[in-house]
């Protein structure tokens, strides 16, 4: 109606060849205009606007850089948690065999000797392997750096190494202040690597840093644990040891998955390649458990040991992929 009007006044109003009749038509029309309610002007523009139909805002939502990684992954090869295994079974050998030797298990402790040398060997080899190049070894242990994991660790697999190669010719039949520092350096071994990948940006690894060591450990004691089961070793102590390492993993474990929450910083255990190694891994843990408690030493052995190795898999492989997610490392 108020359109009308107005296109009625300015169409009189601003012909000159209308008469003075016509411009006191407009004069009216304009009245009548300037008297619509307001109310009724409004109403006719909103119906205005609503017949042509609104342009979409295309928006583009992007997590970080345009979906580009934050963090690069860490570029280890397989050899690094192969060395995670052997490494952590030789720090847990050294461990358990002091504890032999305070009860007086000679013939046991020999046993975790030689399986103690043999892990620190194979670990200092597949470290190397991995540097690239023997010097950097060498590189690594010119300074003393207690800041850096990675140059306190290396100190302690070699400290270990001699110790455990001493030991080994020694033979000593009461444990000792070298056989004490060798449980020492051990202990280490079996949990600086949790420390390690605890303090880089990786996120699954670096949320997990403050219960990450205590995993490593305890899956260090059920993995050695296992393979003196496989191999044949029947003592109380290593089924003592077994039931108490097996089941501090699987607490481990569990405290893992607690402190990365079901957000998407914990996404690599649950889904994916990575999270179907960890559920494995963990029904292996759980299976040989039950097999150890029901006295089945041999079957506990080949459980634990692949759930030993399956577990460093899964872990190395979640870090590879938390790194590759963006939205992991802007997570608040």
């Amino acid at each position: 109606m108020s359109e009308n009007l107005v296109a009625r006044a300015i169409e009189r109003g601003l012909d000159p060849n209308r008469s003075d009749s016509h411009a006191e038509a407009a004069e009216q029309d304009a009245h009548l205009v300037a008297a619509a309610p307001a109310a009724e002007i409004l109403a006719d523009a909103a119906a205005h606007h609503a017949d042509v139909a609104p342009t979409p805002a295309v928006t583009t939502e992007h997590v970080g850089y345009y979906d580009l990684p934050v963090v690069k992954p860490a570029p280890w090869k397989w050899f690094v948690p192969a060395y995670f295994y052997a490494g952590g079974v030789a720090g847990a050998s050294a461990v358990l065999r002091g504890a032999a030797l305070l009860v007086g298990d000679r013939r046991l402790a020999k046993r975790l000797s030689i399986i103690s040398a043999a892990g620190e060997a194979i670990g200092a080899a597949l470290l190397v392997a991995d540097l690239g190049k023997p010097q950097r070894f060498h590189h690594m242990i010119r300074v003393v750096r207690p800041t850096s994991p990675m140059n306190v660790g290396t100190w302690i697999l070699g400290a270990s190494t001699l110790l455990g190669a001493l030991e080994l010719v020694r033979q000593p039949k009461r444990l000792d202040a070298i056989g004490v520092a060798q449980m020492i350096t051990g202990g280490g071994l079996s949990t600086y690597t949790g420390v390690l990948i605890g303090n880089t940006a990786i996120p699954v690894w670096n949320r997990a840093r403050v219960v990450m060591p205590v995993l490593f450990g305890a899956s260090a004691g059920a993995a050695a644990a296992s393979l003196l089961e496989l191999t044949g070793a029947r003592s109380p102590l290593v089924r003592r040891f077994a039931l108490a390492t097996k089941t501090a993993e699987l607490a481990a474990a569990r405290a893992v998955e607690a402190r990365l929450g079901t957000g998407v910083v914990g996404a690599p255990l649950r889904e994916g390649r990575s999270g179907a190694m960890w559920r494995g891994a963990r029904w292996l843990q759980r299976a040989s458990l039950v097999a150890t408690t029901l006295r089945r030493p041999r079957i506990a052995g080949m459980l634990g040991t692949a759930a030993g190795v399956l577990t460093r898999l899964a872990i190395h492989e979640a870090g590879r992929a938390s790194a590759l997610d963006p939205r992991a490392t802007l997570e608040p």
